[in-house]
């Protein structure tokens, strides 16, 4: 039992190592690329003309407004990646009044000026006004309650109009929406560098499995590393992949492209498929397999002391039944057979 459950903690732990080497790839061309901030850009787009902004360039043009604003975006300048409800709506109005740091194209500006007015809002300026003097009431006569809360009920008393309403009922579904895809794009990308990945070392987890169970040495070295490295709750962040490599390389599971055989070995089609299935189980990510590995180590754990608590009772088993049949006889004699009890016994018998 605890030859398998060390094969497995030993093939999870592989898979981590990879999948964690996938997830820093994925998040720079993530970050690099500014996906996060686009999609964001683009649902805010699709709000936006939802509440009346014609569709095409004036709603991006309004939704690239409030993303490189100077509160919403990134520090380098480039599109933020989180806005709130009520942060959405101040800066709209801001942006239709005109008086703020951002400005807008006079005619997207006035086509922002009419959904305004449509939705009830005639006079984006006043308005904003109005929210900002009632959310210093709301602060001075309570406290306690949060920015965010404090600025939505200020919102809801002096800007409250059909805007506002479609405002606060199609949002959160446009955020949602936005998370779903950008998950789905970074599910694809992550798909993509697992490809990268496994082709540049050759990783083939059908090997690899098959080694942990022959192998006792290797089997034994990767969960000894794994025990230790993991036994903190912060040790996916802490953990040096590079031990793991060197006995993976050093067993010659895994080819690096210095490797002057590289190309050879690339062209053996029997890997094909633990490569294939190394793909597809590292595509799942690096979280998944921590918390596998996290599993599998408190099972492993739980069995072992098992294993121990029997092997001590086992152990002192016989030790104890020499103990009680001593306490039964304290002269050290050795109790009488059955068979010889009675007059045949005895030699002190008549007859």
């Amino acid at each position: 039992m605890l030859k398998t459950l060390d094969v497995l903690i030993g093939a999870t732990t592989v898979l981590l190592m990879f999948s964690m080497a996938v997830t820093v790839i994925t998040q720079a061309i993530t970050s690099v690329a500014g996906r996060r901030g686009k999609h964001l850009r683009a649902g805010l787009a699709d709000l936006l003309e939802q509440l009346g902004i014609p569709a095409g360039e004036a709603a991006q043009t309004i939704a690239t407004s409030l993303l490189t604003h100077p509160l919403i975006r990134v520090g380098d300048g480039s599109l933020g990646t989180v806005i709130h409800r009520e942060e959405f709506t101040k800066l709209l109005l801001d942006l239709a009044s005109g008086k703020g740091v951002q400005k807008l194209p006079d005619a997207v500006q006035t086509k922002l000026k009419d959904a305004l007015s449509k939705g009830g809002i005639s006079d984006p300026e006043q308005a904003l006004r109005n929210i900002r003097a009632m959310a210093l009431q709301l602060e001075a006569s309570n406290p306690e309650i949060s920015n965010q809360m404090r600025d939505g009920l200020a919102i809801l008393r002096e800007a409250s109009s059909d805007f506002v309403a479609m405002v606060n009922s199609w949002f959160d579904q446009t955020i949602d929406r936005v998370s779903e895809r950008f998950t789905k794009y970074t599910h694809w990308i992550t798909m993509g560098a697992a490809v990268v990945v496994v082709l540049a070392v050759q990783l083939d987890m059908i090997a690899v499995a098959n080694r942990l169970w022959i192998d006792d040495q290797f089997r034994n070295a990767v969960v000894s590393n794994a025990t230790k490295d993991f036994a903190d709750s912060k040790a996916e962040t802490q953990v040096d992949p590079k031990p793991y490599y060197n006995l993976l390389n050093n067993t010659a599971l895994i080819t690096l492209p210095l490797d002057g055989h590289w190309f050879e070995r690339l062209k053996d089609w029997r890997k094909l498929p633990g490569m294939v299935l190394s793909i597809l189980l590292i595509s799942l990510g690096a979280p998944f397999w921590y918390n596998a590995l996290k599993d599998l180590l408190k099972l492993r754990s739980s069995l072992s002391q098992k294993d121990d608590t029997q092997r001590a009772q086992r152990q002192a088993a016989p030790g104890d039944s020499r103990t009680a049949s001593s306490s039964a006889n304290p002269g050290g004699a050795a109790p009488q057979p059955a068979w010889l009890s009675g007059e045949r016994g005895d030699l002190a018998a008549v007859g």
